[in-house]
């Protein structure tokens, strides 16, 4: 970052380069590994972050027993704090494998607790990851939703949201 002469870098790469020709989950892979992914590698990455959209039922649990006007912000902190209870091993954090593993979770369930978060507020039933979506589309599903059986979201938001995702990574 350089203000002065309005530079805004991410390990290198100018973001606006990053958000114009770049999804949140290529520059999620920059910003963890230090560079871009390989096509190979970028088919991984995302195939590990979707795997992991799911959370345990019992998270869902723990959720909906906060009071209907609970704070969204407040019930996505606790969750994230619920998660380690669920995976132990994440103490561990001198294995390097173990970090990756649990940094892939963290990507993968944010936008489910988030949107889950978000419709508790609106007294909206939670709706569960569809890993046919990308992984912003998903989000947005998550968060709309309603009673139609495949959400799909508008391309323009989708890589809307992705930028701005970009520009907060």
């Amino acid at each position: 970052i350089d203000g002065e002469k309005g530079i805004l870098e991410y390990r290198g790469y100018p973001i606006e380069q990053l958000a114009e020709s770049s999804s949140f989950l290529e520059v999620a892979y920059l910003l963890i590994h230090g560079a871009l992914p390989s096509k190979t590698e970028y088919e991984q990455w995302v195939h590990d972050i979707t795997y992991h959209t799911f959370v345990h039922e019992n998270i869902k649990s723990f959720m909906e027993g906060f009071r209907y006007d609970a704070h969204p912000m407040g019930m996505l902190m606790a969750s994230v704090g619920a998660l380690s209870t669920f995976y132990p091993d994440a103490v561990d954090i001198h294995d390097p494998a173990n970090r990756h593993i649990q940094t892939v979770r963290m990507i993968a369930k944010m936008p489910t607790l988030g949107a889950w978060s978000f419709r508790n507020a609106q007294g909206k039933p939670f709706v569960y990851p569809d890993n046919d979506l990308s992984y912003t589309a998903n989000f947005l599903s998550m968060l709309w939703k309603m009673s139609e059986i495949k959400y799909q979201p508008d391309e323009r938001i989708v890589k809307a949201l992705d930028t701005l995702f970009i520009l907060h990574a």
